[in-house]
């Protein structure tokens, strides 16, 4: 039953200690339901959004602050806002402040007995730094309370812990946490040019930010514009299109971004047009040397991966490109293939498929990075031959930057600390500080760039914000969802839940996803302080949440104790109170057993599809598995007309394709029958859920060899397999849509309460 608002406002301890500013208690009671049924989330744009190089963005849209209970937007330091739940205004703290840099803050807190709140991930350290002088001292990090006993009892579980990877920062050359607000954002600056395209100071795929140097392959990783221009040809135009730039986004699944991204023209001099005329989508960006000089070089970046699309910039704020969200778009091999016959060097990794499925990818296959250990360490013939038989983590969809600042650990099985930020700079790693220590001063000096820039990488990476949902919210049913969320007992008698109960929390879903509302997370039976919002870091056991285990199993022993000799794992660390190897290893777990660790939910709106490994297209099918499909296909962009027979469009991703009653994308299912794109009784059966058995013989080998499934594949050769790579089978290795059944039980109902109350983190 939901309990009645509160008649006069209190300043949540949470919110006036360490996310805000210091403010004073208001008394304006909570803004009441209109009584429509409808909330309009997306907010007004905020004027004076950070968007030059002197600033630091957190989110590709300036956008509003949290939505509150009436889904209006939150106060901006305009004295005419309305709608907010309580509290009063920080004087000053506005875009007039020399310290606001987040159009996104609101520094208005909500109601301590609120339902609809949400803080859309970031950090808690960013948050209160708004509007604070840089020499204010930082509190403490929210993730640094995730310790052994701080769950004992309460509604919310955690297992899986924070470590410090730079309590003795000299050890592990490199820079410790920052202490003071300007420090922070000092580090969040230098972190966002890293990683954002064409800008002075941009890294890029295996080149740092020196392509030119030794330790880069001399710029191995990178092509020089006149190799792009030429990519029409390799698709079989006659001329170059008139919308190449489009095409190139579309066939890659490579949306473009909000601020320029410029390439030269075939002709142009790229520093007599401000690099070029030419458009770069995201995935790619325009390198300059330190003076801005651009060079004409392009190199690949970290959103190929990280960063998808919803909407466009003009359906309202925090649309388009969705920042950190994850990419569920791209065809990385694809890329790699065309651009071989032009030259590319790098594309000799095609041989070794990044992805079989469009808008998965084999990124975080760790064990190939583990086979090198760091100078110094040494694996023994067990070891080394667990590496080498522990098979291939297959397609995986990529986790939201977003919620980074709410997790104690990093990857879906929890493999690292969060405050390992070595491993985050793996793709933008100096091409030969990948091979451990095996090759002296040339791999040290590759390590060292990784040393001086993860750090910076990871203080901008988790400032990232969520975007609201675009769509009319349902108040009321967002509310009872909510309670449904954080009170609902999966495992209650009457419920007959036929999975293992992990006797984890209170068994609702807050248990393992965390607590959102400040109804919850100001009450000490969900957590042990607020601050803890959001922070979910529970790794639920392989039996219970039962998705596709081929991941787990195989980041095997073996994996895990490489890792913690290679030089990612922080082999400095080993044997410390604050190891920062593999956390998965048996003598760091315990009794903890091996699953995979539930995400915080910001943002989980805009992360389709769903699973670790992205085989449920939406939120609907996760909490009722029996109407999960065995092979789907997500629609398409419509081709142009005139160009209907030679193009490959990518995923449509207008809000027109955006399924709201589901939460996800429309897909259309398919048969398994010949000419949809499968192959019957090869990879998958007609008429049965049963995986083929070719698929269960070649998952066996796929599994017991480090690196065979990714070089056991086809290469791509015609349009008609382009177009195949986009349907999602889940009969693959590594691609089933099992687990998360517990949530069989519910009624829907419930589903649609949790699923709309869902809409609002």
């Amino acid at each position: 039953m939901l309990r009645s608002q509160p008649t006069a406002s209190r300043c949540s301890f949470v919110l006036s200690t360490l996310l805000l500013p210091a403010l004073g208690c208001g008394g304006t009671p909570p803004a009441e339901s209109t009584g429509t049924g409808e909330v309009v989330t997306s907010g007004a744009v905020t004027e004076g959004g950070a968007t030059t190089d002197e600033d630091v963005p957190t989110t590709g849209e300036p956008t509003t602050g949290g939505s509150n209970s009436d889904g209006s937007s939150g106060s901006t330091g305009d004295d005419s806002s309305t709608g907010s739940t309580s509290g009063g205004e920080v004087e000053g703290c506005d875009e007039s402040s020399p310290y606001y840099v987040e159009p996104y803050f609101d520094p208005t807190p909500p109601a301590p007995d609120e339902l609809l709140w949400s803080s859309h991930g970031g950090w808690a350290l960013w948050d209160f730094c708004q509007c604070k002088p840089d020499d204010t001292v930082l509190p403490e990090d929210p993730r640094a309370m995730v310790q052994p006993g701080i769950s004992d009892g309460r509604a919310v579980a955690f297992n899986a812990f924070w470590k410090d990877c730079h309590v003795d920062p000299a050890l592990v050359k490199e820079v410790g946490a920052a202490k003071t607000c300007g420090e922070l954002r000092a580090r969040a600056k230098r972190g966002r040019l890293l990683l954002s395209p064409s800008t002075v100071g941009t890294g890029a795929l295996f080149s740092g930010t020196e392509p030119q140097d030794i330790s880069a392959g001399f710029g191995i990783a990178t092509f020089p514009a006149e190799q792009y221009n030429k990519l029409w040809q390799i698709w079989g135009f006659q001329s170059r299109p008139d919308n190449f730039d489009e095409l190139v986004s579309q066939r890659y699944g490579a949306p473009f971004g909000h601020t320029p991204n410029p390439y030269p023209l075939p002709g142009e001099d790229p520093n007599a047009t401000n690099g070029g005329s030419g458009r770069l989508p995201q995935f790619f960006t325009h390198l300059r040397e330190p003076d801005g000089t651009w060079t004409g070089k392009i190199g690949i970046t970290c959103q190929g991966c990280h960063s998808g699309s919803i909407g466009a910039p003009e359906d309202g704020p925090g649309l388009g490109l969705m920042l950190g969200s994850g990419s569920p778009l791209a065809d990385h091999n694809l890329f790699l293939r065309d651009m071989l016959p032009l030259g590319y060097l790098a594309s000799f990794a095609t041989i070794a498929n990044l992805n079989r499925t469009r808008g998965v990818n084999n990124a975080s296959d760790v064990n190939l990075a583990f086979l090198f250990p760091d100078d110094g360490q040494l694996y023994d013939l067990q070891t080394l031959w667990g590496v080498l038989t522990s098979g291939s983590t297959a397609g995986m969809n990529t986790p939201s930057w977003w919620n980074m600042g709410h997790r104690a650990l990093k990857f879906v099985d929890g493999t690292f600390p969060m405050d390992a930020p070595r491993v985050d700079m793996v793709f933008y790693t100096p091409f030969f500080g990948l091979f451990g220590g095996i090759l002296g001063q040339l791999s040290e000096s590759g390590q060292d760039w990784m040393r001086q820039h993860g750090p910076d990488a990871n203080d901008w990476i988790v400032t990232l914000k969520a975007p609201k949902y675009p769509f009319p919210i349902d108040e009321q049913l967002a509310r009872d969802g909510a309670v449904l969320f954080h009170l609902l007992d999966l495992w209650a008698p009457a419920r007959n839940n036929p999975v293992k109960n992990p006797k984890a929390g209170n068994g609702s879903c807050s248990s393992c996803h965390g607590a959102y509302s400040p109804r919850f997370f100001n009450d000490p039976a969900w957590l042990a302080r607020p601050e803890l919002e959001g922070v979910a870091s529970y790794i639920v056991p392989l039996d219970v949440i039962g998705t596709d285990p081929v991941r787990m199993e195989t980041n095997n022993e073996a994996v895990q104790v490489a890792g913690s000799k290679n030089f990612f794992g922080y082999p400095e660390t080993s044997g410390t109170e604050q190891d920062c190897g593999p956390q998965n290893r048996a003598d760091l777990r315990g009794d903890r057993e091996l699953g995979y660790l539930a995400p915080p939910l910001h943002g989980v709106w805009a992360t389709a599809p769903y699973f670790h490994n992205g085989s449920v297209p939406n939120v609907w099918e996760v909490l009722k598995p029996s109407e999960r499909k065995n092979i789907w296909l997500r629609l398409s962009t419509p081709p142009r007309p005139d160009q209907a027979d030679d193009v490959v469009m990518g995923y449509d991703t207008s809000l027109t394709a955006y399924d709201t009653e589901r939460v996800g994308w429309y897909y259309k299912e398919l048969p398994c029958e010949v000419g949809v794109g499968v192959t019957p009784y090869i990879n998958c059966t007609p008429g049965s859920d049963q995986d083929p058995l070719a698929q269960l013989l070649l998952s066996t080998l796929y599994s017991n060899f480090v690196g065979v499934w990714n070089i056991l594949y086809p290469p791509i050769l015609t349009q008609q397999q382009m177009e195949d790579r986009k349907i999602y089978n889940t009969h693959m290795h590594g691609q089933g849509n099992e687990g998360h059944e517990f949530t069989s039980v519910l009624t829907d109902d419930e589903r649609r309460a949790i699923l709309e109350y869902l809409k609002t983190l």
